[in-house]
């Protein structure tokens, strides 16, 4: 988990020494007032969750009606937050509470500042004063909170629209070579390699490996199986079908035979956190040698660019991946620009054309 260096005023702390002779260290809000973390609590002092332990012990003494900190619980605390992911929501309270983030700067403001056309200029000055892929991100919270304020009435203007982002994320040329799979599968653990094999034969994004178990597999016959799963990111509206591959088959086949989930930790238990998959990944890449661009979330444009390459039809690279028809449209248009070898298929069909015309 990311590290959070954020300075609570009043924070009051207890060591105790136990009747086993163990060092006790009790956190409260302030004294007299809460505890809000010891040793038994599943965080550290430096992480998010302990902010927010801080925030929710505080936030009944601080009046915050009529600013904008009032504006952000209500968003934290609504169902349209709870129905996003964990990864999702970690991120958006990091860019909440973190030093100069949403709540210190603007948390004080009131409501009514945000109805003043001058806002956008300031936020987005705010928003600059981060570099390009931390502004954007924190812009993205901004916009979320602000959008959810207008829906909900709370404000009546949003003056935060179309504001493009500074940097373009486009990863799709960033796939894993057959080679270097082969070399990550033989150099890390086991378990390790899993992920990596799992990912690309099925195109899952971390989120869904990481609840992917047998019964989301259906046997059709004794030689072929899918996979059907609904997605995370979809708030499991989509299903993404997968036929399982023979060496996904295989995969699958060596795993003990009461393991219910694919993949699990070295300890054969599910992963709690899907960043703690990824940082495997990241770790044995660079231990093996290999390009230090790839990551986990790459072995899912790696399994793109094999359906691109195997001809696909829009519809079964949409159920494959679990998009909508518009999305795989244009991830297709995507992924075939930057494909050298459809680029030489196209080229090899416009000759042979030419040839038949000219016969």
């Amino acid at each position: 988990m990311a590290r959070v260096h954020v300075k609570l005023k009043g924070i009051h702390k207890v060591r105790k020494r136990l009747a086993d002779g163990s060092l006790a260290e009790y956190h409260y809000a302030w004294r007299g007032g809460p505890r809000i973390w010891d040793r038994s609590k599943p965080f550290s002092v430096h992480s998010i969750d302990y902010v927010e332990a801080y925030r929710a012990a505080t936030n009944s003494l601080i009046e915050t009606r009529g600013t904008f900190q009032k504006v952000i619980d209500e968003f934290l605390s609504s169902s349209e937050f709870a129905q996003l992911g964990v990864r999702t929501q970690r991120d958006h309270r990091q860019n909440i509470v973190r030093p100069k983030g949403i709540e210190d700067v603007f948390g004080r403001a009131p409501i009514e500042a945000f109805e003043d056309k001058r806002i956008r200029a300031q936020i987005m000055r705010w928003r600059d004063s981060f570099s390009e892929g931390t502004g954007d991100q924190m812009m993205a919270t901004m916009q979320r909170i602000i959008s959810f304020a207008y829906d909900r009435g709370l404000i009546g203007e949003h003056h935060l629209l179309k504001i493009k982002r500074r940097t373009k994320s486009n990863r799709a040329h960033i796939i894993w070579t057959q080679a270097e799979i082969d070399q990550f599968v033989a150099g890390a653990p086991v378990y390790v390699g899993r992920i990596l094999v799992a990912a690309v034969e099925t195109g899952f994004r971390p989120g869904d490996l990481q609840v992917f178990s047998r019964k989301d597999i259906e046997r059709r016959n004794s030689d072929q199986a899918r996979i059907l799963l609904r997605t995370r990111k979809s708030r499991k509206r989509n299903y993404a079908s997968v036929p399982v591959t023979p060496r996904l088959a295989t995969l699958i086949a060596e795993l003990p035979a009461d393991q219910e989930r694919i993949i699990v930790t070295s300890e054969g238990k599910p992963f709690e956190k899907t960043d703690s998959m990824g940082q495997l990944i990241s770790f044995w890449r660079d231990f093996l040698g290999i390009r230090k661009e790839l990551r986990l979330y790459d072995a899912r444009g790696t399994a793109v660019t094999r359906l691109v390459r195997a001809n696909c039809s829009l519809s079964e690279l949409a159920t494959h991946m679990g998009w909508s028809f518009q999305h795989a449209a244009h991830m297709l248009e995507r992924y075939a620009a930057l494909d050298p070898d459809m680029a030489d298929g196209i080229l090899e069909k416009v000759l042979k054309r030419e040839m038949r015309t000219a016969e």
